[in-house]
């Protein structure tokens, strides 16, 4: 299987989007992060990863060619 270059945005959704749902539970263990601030930021994040992971597999349909 040859190797294919991901594109910047689907790759910076997905960065963005494991920083966005981990940092809630690090910042947690210092800070006290209400529940409201700490679950949208992990949503948001599951988000972002998810709408990352749709735009690579959109891309792999498109560039592919039988």
């Amino acid at each position: 299987m040859r190797f294919q270059q991901v594109p910047l945005r689907p790759r910076l959704l997905i960065a963005v989007g494991l920083l966005m749902a981990l940092l809630p539970n690090l910042f947690a263990q210092y800070l006290k992060l209400p529940d409201f601030f700490h679950g949208s930021l992990i949503g948001v994040g599951l988000g972002l990863e998810y709408y990352g992971f749709i735009l690579l597999r959109r891309l792999r349909k498109a560039g592919s060619s039988c």
